[in-house]
C-alpha cells in the first residue's frame, strides 16, 4: 500500500499527532504507512536521520507538509519542503497554526494551491484526491464523523509553546485564526448588574487593519445564560459578533467584545 510523509515542525508536536490520529481513524491509513518524525519509534536509535528522512520523502508515494508559522522559519522543513517537491508523486500542502495565503506571498509557496486544515470543504477535498489516487477505499461514514470530530478538537486546541499565538501575547496585540476565532486570557472579572458578565482580556484584540482603537482595554459581555462563567486565568476561545466602543467612568475609553461563539479551553 502507499506510504504517506508528514513534513512538519517538531514545535508543532500537538497539532501533528491530532492529524496522525484523524489520518488513521477517518481517513483510514494504517499507522505502518505514515512516517512522521513526532510518532516514537520513527527513527531507529543510532540512525541518521537526516539521511533516513531523505529516503523516506524519496520512498513514499505522498507527502503531506503541515506549512505553520514555524514550518514557514524552519530552514530544515523549507528544504524538506524543497526535496518532496521534487521527489514525492503527490505533494499535499496543508495550512495550519494560523498561516493565511497572504502569509505565502514572499515565499515559494506563492501561487501553490493550498488546503486549511480547519476547513471543512477543503479535508473533503484533501480526502477525494486520495481516494482517487488509491490511497484509501471509500469509507464517507467513518470519514464524516471522524472530520467533524477533528475539526471541533482542532478548535479547542490550545496553542502550543513557541507558535504565533504566544507571540501575540507578549505583544498584547491578538489576531484571530483562519476561521475568526481568537485565544485570549481572562485578566479579571468586572461586576456588572444582573443578567450580564463582564471579563477584561489580557491584551486587546486586533480587529482590522482599517480600524483604528483607541480604547485603553478590551472586555468580553454576554448575558450569563448565554456562555459558561470565566475566571482569571481561563485561556478562552473565541469568535466576535460584534464589538462596541463605549466610555466608563471607572475604567475609561473601553470596548464591549460580544462573543458569537466562546469556550474555555482545557
Amino acid at each position: 500500500m502507499k506510504g504517506i510523509f508528514i513534513s512538519h515542525s517538531t514545535k508543532n508536536r500537538q497539532l501533528v499527532e491530532q492529524f496522525v490520529e484523524f489520518l488513521k481513524l477517518g481517513v483510514g491509513i494504517d499507522n505502518g504507512r505514515i512516517f512522521c518524525t513526532s510518532i516514537n519509534g520513527t527513527l531507529p536509535t543510532g540512525t541518521n536521520f537526516v539521511e533516513v528522512i531523505s529516503r523516506e520523502v524519496q520512498e513514499r508515494e505522498m507527502v503531506i507538509a503541515l506549512i505553520t508559522p514555524e514550518y514557514l522559519e524552519s530552514r530544515f522543513c523549507m528544504m524538506e519542503l524543497g526535496a518532496a517537491w521534487i521527489e514525492a508523486q503527490y505533494l499535499c500542502p496543508i495550512l495550519a497554526g494560523g498561516v493565511d495565503y497572504s502569509d505565502l506571498k514572499d515565499t515559494p509557496l506563492a501561487g501553490v494551491q493550498m488546503r486549511k486544515i480547519d476547513s471543512e470543504d477543503d479535508l473533503c477535498a484533501v480526502y477525494d484526491e486520495m481516494v482517487r489516487q488509491e490511497f484509501v477505499s471509500v469509507n464517507i461514514a467513518q470519514f464524516n464523523k471522524k472530520r467533524a470530530e477533528f475539526l471541533k478538537e482542532l478548535s479547542a486546541v490550545e496553542p502550543e509553546q513557541g507558535c504565533e499565538a504566544v507571540d501575540q501575547e507578549e505583544s498584547g496585540l491578538y489576531r484571530p485564526d483562519s476561521e475568526g476565532y481568537y485565544y485570549v486570557t481572562v485578566e479579571k472579572e468586572r461586576p456588572v448588574p444582573a443578567p450580564y458578565k463582564c471579563y477584561k482580556i489580557k491584551g486587546r484584540l486586533f480587529l482590522g487593519a482599517e480600524e483604528k482603537d483607541d480604547t485603553l482595554s478590551h472586555w468580553i459581555f454576554y448575558q450569563k445564560d448565554v456562555f459558561v462563567s470565566l475566571k482569571a486565568g481561563d485561556r478562552v476561545c473565541l469568535k466576535v459578533a460584534k464589538t462596541q466602543r463605549r466610555f466608563f467612568p471607572d475604567i475609561g475609553l473601553a470596548r464591549n467584545i460580544y462573543p458569537e461563539n466562546m469556550h474555555v479551553m482545557v
